[in-house]
């Protein structure tokens, strides 16, 4: 497609415009014909004033209008599509309930999750436990669910188990255990919600890369 765009703007540049060739031709001779009324067969002409220099300028000047044509859809159609960030509906509640973040916030909660949490969930994986990481599903799949806001601001006040069952505030760091982590000391509920839309965020923006794919 991309060759398609660029051959379109070549051969813009090399079409000739109408009664282009009539003007530099000039009038043309009448055609002699035999006694029967048939005419002879037709000689090669050259157009008159064909090689001038007028006329290779204006070759020249559609050719580079052509090529740039050309370029310009080439590069217009190579170039992906991005979604905006206020495009990325963040599940905020398990009811369906949605927010969108600023770039402030997104930057905001990138800036938190990087200080007091990728030592362990670097790229949304889990160095401790291979097995559960930060991706969508995984998220999905604890008990409670954690794949919105709420649920994962709750986990970050006093985390569990994948099922739900046991308090592990004293091995993960949370605002429970905030006295054994110091990083979890100054955290306010805002920024326990920032790091959750951010992280919720990165799966719908790269899932391919967040979490380990």
């Amino acid at each position: 497609q991309q060759l398609a765009q660029l051959a379109l703007g070549l051969c813009v540049g090399f079409t000739v415009p109408a009664g282009g060739a009539a003007r530099g031709a000039g009038p043309r001779a009448p055609v002699a014909r035999s006694a029967d009324g048939v005419a002879p067969a037709a000689t090669p002409q050259v157009l008159a004033g064909s090689d001038g220099p007028e006329a290779w300028v204006a070759a020249a000047a559609r050719l580079l209008l052509g090529a740039a044509l050309g370029a310009a859809l080439l590069g217009t159609a190579a170039a992906p599509a991005r979604a905006d960030i206020e495009d990325v509906a963040v599940p905020v509640d398990a009811k369906g309930k949605t927010m969108t973040m600023t770039k402030e916030q997104l930057v905001r909660g990138k800036r938190l999750f990087l200080a007091a949490c990728s030592t362990c969930h670097v790229g949304g994986g889990t160095r401790t436990n291979q097995n559960v990481g930060l991706a969508l599903e995984e998220l999905d799949g604890a008990q409670p669910p954690r794949g919105n806001i709420e649920s994962m601001v709750d986990y970050l006040n006093a985390p569990m188990t994948y099922d739900g069952l046991k308090d592990i505030s004293e091995v993960h760091p949370s605002i429970k255990s905030a006295d054994l982590f110091p990083k979890m000391r100054s955290m306010k509920q805002q920024d326990l919600y920032d790091m959750s839309a951010y992280v919720l965020y990165m799966n719908f923006t790269i899932p391919e890369k967040w979490g380990g794919g």
